[in-house]
């Protein structure tokens, strides 16, 4: 019996099966963006509008609407997160966490900067929206709010979703507002390493390894999107973001990256377009002026250590030195007494002089901050009892020393550095945190050193001209049991 092939019939297969080869060979939007987070200058672009999915980048969005809470005073670092039966199933990559557990608000930061974790995600997100889809519907409200116009999200962790989608222009919008808005809680995105239950984690933003003056943000993958990548870096004063998206795999994707983020250093040319959000200039949540803090050029180490060779299922940035605490560990703010030194706003010509001694008398916000010791009287140290938002648990001990207080966080970083380099036997593996302190019209950077025994913070406080003994706070450190 003869076959017979009916054009009709052999064309439509043709057409399916062009179309199933087509979809099997599709590959991930590949674009990226560079622009001068101060001018709002795009310096090179390729197909930036183009449409993909965010992946973790999306945890970007999720962090920025918790500093908002932080910020607004809805939440404390130390208050704790509870996972439900839903967040905790959510897929890897994971806290591997059972319904009912609990974990502080730090350790949820820390968990999604360097662990990527997709249930903390997703419990940030019932913690401050009640269900995740609400939490979901307020990022995007807020994306419009901030200019990213070409952004929606569905979910907060960035688990695969045909409705979350994004370009990489958003993406760079996302990253400047994170530090133009919240120069006090970016630091968190250059940790490259965390501990929880006793396992450690470990990041795997290598750019923050090898590219010279790289201080964060996120990395992000989904086999939709590929691998993805926002990165700032600062150098000579000059801060730049790069976002590319749609790489074939970490070591392509890092150095296109690496590439173009060099080659911008080296040009102060530009495409002539204006990026939507900028530092300097640019407008916050309230519509208010806003320029971006020392704290976000200050407060970031440049990392030295070798690069980990781990493959990305972890995805993270790195461990800085000093950290940066927040300043709602300590609520509203402290007020200086009508004797001490005025506070200034602007550079002196000695920036290691500190605006307020650590003696000075300062009306602080509850009843167990009242008592500040002179260092003056060297023989009757007291210690005060003030808690502070660590990020570690110190195996050597939980007492520090503060040296003084400051207008800019540079100063205060510059003070502290010092002080540790005076005396390298006693502080060479302490911690440096910068604590800040608002009021309605001053800012305060309060420079201490943490994880002393109380013996060490004593002695260290005799020999420094300018000190006072601090107890830390242990509840407000990162989870560790």
């Amino acid at each position: 019996m003869k076959r017979v092939h009916h054009p009709l019939l052999v064309g439509a297969a043709l057409v399916l099966l062009t179309c199933l080869t087509q979809r099997a060979e599709a590959k991930p939007v590949q674009s990226n963006i560079i622009v001068d987070a101060k001018t709002g200058s795009v310096i090179t672009e390729s197909n930036a509008d183009a449409v993909t999915q965010p992946a973790s980048l999306t945890k970007m969005m999720t962090l920025y609407l918790l500093f908002e809470r932080l910020e607004q005073g809805k939440l404390k670092l130390s208050d704790n997160i509870t996972f439900s039966s839903y967040a905790a199933s959510r897929a890897a990559t994971n806290l591997n966490v059972q319904a009912g557990d609990k974990i502080g608000v730090e350790t949820a930061i820390l968990a999604v900067v360097v662990r990527s974790a997709n249930d903390v995600a997703t419990a940030i997100a019932e913690t401050i929206g009640g269900t995740e889809e609400s939490f979901a519907r307020q990022m995007t409200v807020k994306a419009r709010q901030l200019g990213m116009n070409s952004t929606n999200f569905h979910n907060a962790s960035g688990l695969p979703d045909a409705e979350q989608r994004t370009t990489a222009r958003d993406m760079a919008v996302l990253g400047v507002a994170l530090m133009r808005d919240f120069p006090q809680y970016y630091p968190y995105f250059s940790r490259y390493t965390f501990a929880y239950h006793g396992v450690n984690y470990t990041g795997h933003n290598r750019l923050l390894k090898s590219f010279k003056g790289a201080d964060g943000i996120k990395t992000g993958y989904v086999r939709a999107s590929g691998f993805n990548l926002v990165t700032s870096a600062e150098r000579d004063g000059r801060r730049l973001v790069g976002v590319v998206l749609g790489g074939d795999s970490v070591p392509t994707r890092d150095k296109k990256m690496a590439s173009l983020m060099q080659t911008a250093f080296n040009t102060h040319g530009g495409t002539g377009d204006m990026l939507i959000a900028k530092l300097q200039g640019g407008t916050n949540r309230s519509g208010t002026n806003k320029s971006m803090s020392d704290a976000v050029a200050a407060a970031l180490s440049e990392p030295t250590t070798a690069m980990s060779n781990t493959p990305e299922t972890a995805e993270a940035e790195t461990i800085a030195t000093p950290m940066l605490a927040s300043a709602s560990a300590t609520t509203a703010a402290d007020t200086v007494s009508t004797s001490t030194t005025a506070l200034t706003t602007g550079g002196s010509a000695d920036e290691l002089k500190p605006i307020l001694k650590p003696g000075t008398q300062l009306a602080l916000a509850s009843a167990s901050e009242t008592k500040v010791a002179s260092a003056k009287r060297k023989k009757q140290l007291t210690v005060d009892d003030q808690t502070t938002a660590n990020v570690w648990k110190s195996s050597t001990g939980n007492y520090g020393i503060q040296i003084g207080a400051y207008s800019q966080f540079k100063s205060a970083q510059r003070a502290a550095g010092k002080a540790t380099k005076s005396l390298p036997n006693l502080l060479a593996d302490a911690r440096v945190v910068i604590d800040q302190q608002k009021s309605s019209s001053n800012t305060l950077y309060r420079a201490r050193v943490f994880g002393l025994t109380r013996n060490d913070a004593e002695s260290a406080c005799r020999k420094l001209r300018d000190c006072m003994v601090l107890k830390s706070d242990s509840n407000l450190a990162m989870d560790s049991n």
